[in-house]
């Protein structure tokens, strides 16, 4: 699902870019619009079902850009991401299922404070909410002695809640009047929740064991520009 909604994104991108070939923004529009994709997260979903990431990158697959005479904006930005992992384990009932949930989403102001031939230099400051959820299931076959064999079913859930801000700057190279390639240095605060539970269920029908942790952390952390977004612009 993740990947047909990848593929139907670019195919979105690059129609507007032919589309917009003859229709360039002029200089002096009171409104101007930007819509921004993550072409590192982009690529690394078409071509695996479980993308890694080795250097730290940018959560927001999309954004949006709404700028009043091309110098002070809105910003929005969002990052949804959705996958489930089945294992095959020998000599187990079931596989090792993996479901990983993720939310990310930001809104704020931005400025563009330099503009030099085709480069664009803007700062920008925005509240940041996420929501990062791990589950893992993992079903086996166990036998105490003189006991029959049973089934166990060990439930693990990891959740990453938290709010807070960053701020940062930008560098826009304008390939076109209507294409550009933008990337950003943010540094970035964030308070967060993480919850951690246990469960572990047997079928010979004693009550679950469950285990719950809950921890509260506050952070920073910057993002090097390591994230390169394609920038349609009208």
């Amino acid at each position: 699902m993740t990947r047909f909604i990848t593929i139907i994104l670019l195919c979105f991108a690059l129609g507007t870019i032919r589309a917009q070939d003859s229709a360039r923004v002029e200089p002096g529009h009171l409104l101007n619009h930007e819509i921004g994709f993550n072409t590192v997260l982009l690529v690394k979903q078409l071509i695996s079902n479980n993308p890694t990431n080795t250097l730290s990158q940018s959560p927001y697959v999309v954004f949006y850009n709404l700028y009043y005479k091309d110098m002070v904006g809105l910003r929005i930005g969002a990052g949804i991401s959705n996958s489930t992992n089945k294992t095959k384990i020998d000599d187990q009932p079931f596989p090792r299922k993996t479901t990983v949930n993720s939310t990310d989403l930001r809104v704020g102001f931005s400025y563009n404070f330099l503009q030099k031939g085709p480069l664009t230099f803007n700062c920008f400051a925005d509240y940041i909410i996420e929501s990062h959820k791990v589950s893992t299931i993992n079903t086996t076959t166990v036998q105490v002695s003189p006991n029959p064999v049973e089934e166990q079913t060990i439930t693990t859930e990891d959740k990453t809640t938290g709010a807070g801000g960053q701020i940062g700057v930008g560098l826009k190279y304008n390939l076109l009047k209507n294409l550009s390639i933008y990337a950003e240095v943010p540094f970035v605060v964030v308070n967060e929740k993480v919850s951690s539970r246990v469960n572990i269920h047997s079928d010979s029908g004693i009550p679950d064991d469950e285990t719950i942790s809950t921890s509260t952390t506050t952070g920073s952390r910057f993002i090097i520009p390591t994230t390169i977004y394609l920038v349609l612009r009208f």
